[in-house]
């Protein structure tokens, strides 16, 4: 087997059995008999394997590097799981009386472990008040007009909900929105999952330094899910989005800027862990792996030394 792989590199391996799997390179041993695989899928299959997958040289026939096209590059989550949230954002609530919609609303959202939150389309700071807060599940997209309801929105129950523990808040950079929500609004925003700093940490980690400036949300978009459509949020002018009634097309521009904010805090998160997931792996095949004397040796005495594999294994 070619020892020239990369982390992360797309291969396809043909077995003796006939079979065609595709997958990123994870690892390999050192003397080449098992070379490791993620995000595998049979050419049979549309959805990949999770987790990582191991095949040994005795039953390999061969293994081809893969170069990707654009189009491979481009979507990174299937086609389905795209157009669902696509018709997410289409179907977005507009909320703007404290009534029973809005009461059901937050009954909703607090039923959830994460919740995404914009308020994208003003010029947010401590000097101007939010014409509009942006919250939504998996499944459903709610916007509140709080340029209409005014105070009576927060103690009705956004407050409480945007302070608690639980749930937990998906923001892509929550500085403006944080500073906005405490000076103009009296409300302390907890428990957030940023998915800038989310970036930040990946990228550090990735090329050693932290780059010189943050991604946008489009930026991001583009980056982990690959998305082919214009995902450049549309910054709207501050008087636009305080006359009322707020014009349709803010509210669409709205919806979609938050509709695949579950999804890239998902990929995100599960990069950061990355590491610690190929790690757990490797402690795992460290003994499992070998023959009965190697088992045997490294389990007398030298358990507490750390696998050799494994400053390998977590570098991205």
């Amino acid at each position: 087997m070619d020892s020239l792989y990369m982390k992360g590199e797309l291969l396809q391996v043909h077995t003796k059995n006939y079979e065609v799997i595709e997958g990123r390179f994870y690892g390999m041993d050192s003397d080449k008999s098992k070379i490791s695989l993620y995000n595998v899928k049979e050419l049979t299959q549309n959805e990949p394997t999770e987790g990582v997958c191991h095949y040994y040289n005795s039953e390999i026939r061969n293994i081809i590097k893969l170069q990707e096209t654009d189009e491979q590059k481009h979507l990174k989550i299937s086609q389905k799981d795209c157009e669902e949230i696509i018709k997410v954002s289409k179907k977005y609530i507009f909320i703007n009386q404290v009534d029973n919609t809005f009461h059901e609303a937050i009954k909703d959202l607090n039923e959830y472990n994460y919740i995404a939150l914009s308020t994208d389309g003003a010029s947010m700071g401590r000097k101007s008040k939010m014409p509009f807060i942006v919250l939504s599940t998996p499944q459903q997209i709610y916007i509140f007009d709080t340029e209409v309801m005014q105070y009576h929105a927060f103690d009705a129950g956004l407050r409480q909900l945007l302070e608690s523990d639980a749930p937990k808040k998906i923001v892509h950079d929550c500085r403006k929105i944080a500073d906005c929500l405490y000076h103009k609004h009296n409300v302390k925003l907890k428990h957030i999952f940023d998915t800038q700093v989310g970036d930040l940490i990946i990228t550090k980690n990735k090329k050693g330094c932290l780059p010189s400036e943050v991604k946008t949300l489009s930026q991001c978009m583009n980056s982990y899910i690959g998305l082919k459509i214009n995902t450049d949020e549309v910054k709207l002018d501050i008087v636009e989005c305080t006359k009322r009634p707020l014009p349709v097309k803010i509210k669409e521009t709205l919806a979609k800027n938050i509709a695949f904010l579950h999804r890239l805090s998902e990929i995100i998160n599960d990069e950061m862990s990355l590491p610690f997931v190929r790690g757990v792996e490797c402690f795992v095949e460290s003994l499992r792996s070998c023959d009965d004397f190697k088992a045997w040796e490294l389990s007398s005495g030298k358990d507490h030394q750390i696998p050799k594999d494994f400053k390998s294994a977590i570098e991205y």
